[in-house]
């Protein structure tokens, strides 16, 4: 079974698909600070994409790493910039399956808490709301990360009120994942600031206003005075995830 699978940015043909990738994330080796090499483990080439680079002598630069679902649904991307372009006419083909060696640089580059999430969901996506709760507020970082850069359809059904479990809601990162949840389901999205909210309000992420959204089990102004995530510390999360 595929868990991957490789587009190339330029062209936009599937490169192939792969049984695992090793050094995703966790397990980063350094040549230079913030580069990776990867290892493409099980990878089957896709004979159109072959015959393109062939017949056109194209380079694999740019490619867009996808995570499949069981069904092998991308639910899933990461954009990765190759240090230096491979060229398949230049190279022998592989008619099987084979390991191959890439190194370069993510686009945005995934969090180990996130692509633990990641690896579950490729397994079985939520299918009741809280999952996050009983998840550090690191991993509950990660599960923003990966909610927000889920591949999802949320259609704008008519409905004038959601209702916001506030059970678990502790501070700002606690309050996103509850209220994507409210807003679009199990492993849902709805915003994790508040200038992504306010994108979320202009459309394409479900609800559009005018909504009610009703707080349940909890009180948003005690909420407000009791939130210790500020955007310095969110900041710093940030820049530990490149050391």
């Amino acid at each position: 079974m595929y868990k991957y699978s490789l587009v190339d940015v330029e062209s936009d043909l599937i490169i192939g698909n792969c049984t695992n990738i090793v050094g995703l994330s966790g397990s980063r080796q350094y040549r230079a600070r913030n580069f990776y090499e990867l290892i493409v483990v099980g990878l089957r080439l896709n004979e159109i994409y072959i015959k393109h680079c062939l017949a056109t002598k194209a380079k694999m630069a740019r490619i867009c790493i996808n995570m499949l679902s069981q069904d092998e649904k991308v639910i899933g991307s990461f954009f990765f910039l190759l240090h230096k372009p491979y060229y398949f006419h230049k190279n022998p083909i592989p008619q099987e399956m084979f390991n191959m060696e890439i190194f370069g640089a993510f686009w945005v580059e995934p969090s180990y808490e996130a692509m633990e999430i990641w690896r579950k969901w490729m397994v079985s996506k939520p299918t009741i709301k809280n999952t996050w709760s009983s998840l550090s507020q690191r991993r509950r970082l990660g599960w923003l990360e990966v909610v927000r850069m889920h591949h999802a359809t949320y259609c704008n059904i008519p409905n004038n009120n959601y209702f916001l479990d506030m059970t678990h809601v502790r501070d700002s990162v606690s309050f996103y994942c509850a209220l994507g949840e409210a807003m679009n389901g199990p492993g849902g999205y709805y915003g994790f600031s508040l200038d992504s909210l306010d994108d979320c309000f202009c459309g394409g992420f479900g609800a559009t206003p005018p909504f009610v959204l009703h707080l349940c089990n909890g009180n948003f102004d005690e909420l407000m005075h009791r939130d210790k995530i500020n955007e310095s510390e969110r900041e710093n999360y940030e820049k530990s995830k490149n050391c």
